[in-house]
């Protein structure tokens, strides 16, 4: 599942909540992944093995769930396999704006699932270079 065909998001579409929970490490700009999409960047260099979290979304039922994009499928002792919806904005932080990687050359976050909730983990810095040549880390934007 993906985003629907023609859909695009911008920044004028972000929360003020995703924004003032957005750590002051990160920025949001348009994905290196999907043009359509916002993605996250590192304004500094994030040390390998910090973790972030955790992902936030609304518990659903995967029958509930419209799109795979932006949710995590975690299992419930109580209710089994339950997906956390990011789908609407409103609903999850600023977790929800990082993106899959295309490659493993490209991975640099690695999800981790530690008491029913997601968190990301860094593997490594990926810097990115900018014609200012200022470097800018892409959290899998």
């Amino acid at each position: 599942m993906a985003l629907p065909q023609g859909t695009y998001e911008t920044l004028d579409d972000i929360p003020a909540h995703v924004w003032k929970g957005l750590p002051n490490s990160m920025k949001l700009g348009p994905s290196a992944v999907n043009p359509n999409r916002i993605g996250v960047w590192a304004s500094r260099l994030i040390p390998k093995g910090k973790r972030f979290g955790p992902f936030v979304g609304e518990r659903k039922k995967r029958s509930q769930v419209t799109s795979n994009v932006y949710m995590w499928e975690v299992y419930f002792p109580a209710s089994g396999w339950m997906c956390v919806d990011a789908t609407d904005p409103m609903k999850g932080n600023w977790l929800r704006y990082v993106n899959w990687a295309r490659s493993s050359q490209e991975q640099n976050l690695f999800p981790l699932e530690i008491n029913r909730a997601i968190y990301y983990k860094v593997l490594r810095w990926k810097p990115r270079f900018k014609k200012n040549k200022n470097p800018h880390c892409c959290i899998i934007s």
